[in-house]
């Protein structure tokens, strides 16, 4: 058994055991377990994971959002589309139903054919030259000259004009200037119309024409023309270079109704209703 002196020593030895112990924790911790060492580890990582996946999520979702507005964008534009197709095709639908019953109403009810068109054209043309067959032209005579009266001018004017007696004076039922506006001073007069009651008095003026040739009223040259429609006098101006060729050469010509020119030829009579080849005939002439 220990004596009293060895309990006192190991008691010593134990409390600077322990004193130096307590030393050696102050300089250098005692290091914690392992087990807490992984966990802190695992929880950093964790949190390094769940940071990633989140910037992962706002990329992804930002991206998603532009896409989205995108497609949006798009399908409004579509939508867009759709609805002037929709519009166009309505209007095509009600242009469709109006020539489907235009189509029906031709149909019921034809329209006359170019031939039926021309006949009924001939047929005013004639009623128009019909109902002005007993017309003269008068162009040459300055405008103002018939005064107030033009009736009453021409009925002086004409017997003096062509050296004709009229033994029962001129009927004139009217007379007037063409209604076309008047042309300033230094144009060509408008002509004056004249509407007789005799067709025999106008056949005389115009044989008296034709037989004086040139005609002068107070130094003016003055013609005399049928009044024939707008149709026939087109077709007769037509004739107007064969005209010209036939003076130059010549030869006796005449320009019946409506427009048929007619050469005096020595070996025989020639009629021509084309003025083309009427005017090639002419120039192979020696």
């Amino acid at each position: 058994m220990p004596s009293h002196q060895q309990k006192l020593t190991l008691r010593r030895q134990e409390g600077a055991s322990k004193e130096t112990s307590a030393k050696a924790n102050d300089v250098h911790p005692p290091s914690p377990p392992m087990s807490d060492t992984i966990q802190t580890a695992t929880t950093e990582q964790m949190a390094k994971d769940i940071a990633s996946i989140y910037v992962l999520l706002k990329e992804t979702s930002e991206t998603q959002e532009s896409k989205l507005n995108a497609i949006q964008t798009a399908t409004r534009a579509v939508e867009a589309k759709l609805a002037d197709m929709v519009t166009r095709i309505s209007n095509a639908e009600s242009r469709l139903d109006f020539l489907e019953d235009a189509s029906r109403a031709l149909k019921e009810n034809p329209p006359a054919t170019s031939d039926e068109v021309n006949a009924l054209r001939q047929k005013l043309d004639d009623i128009e030259n019909r109902g002005q067959r007993n017309n003269l032209r008068f162009a040459g005579f300055p405008e103002g000259c018939e005064g107030s009266d033009a009736l009453a001018f021409v009925r002086n004017a004409i017997p003096q004009l062509l050296k004709v007696d009229f033994p029962g004076g001129l009927e004139i039922d009217r007379a007037h200037r063409s209604l076309v506006r008047r042309k300033p001073d230094g144009h060509p007069p408008r002509v004056i119309i004249a509407r007789f009651l005799r067709f025999q008095d106008r056949e005389q003026i115009m044989e008296a024409a034709r037989r004086l040739g040139q005609l002068n009223w107070n130094g003016h040259r003055i013609m005399i023309f049928p009044d024939y429609s707008k149709l026939v006098t087109d077709k007769r101006a037509a004739f107007n270079p064969c005209k010209r060729l036939l003076h130059e050469r010549k030869i006796k010509f005449s320009l019946l109704f409506p427009a048929v020119l007619v050469l005096k030829m020595t070996e025989g009579r020639r009629e021509f209703t084309d003025p083309k080849k009427a005017q090639d005939y002419i120039l192979s002439l020696p």
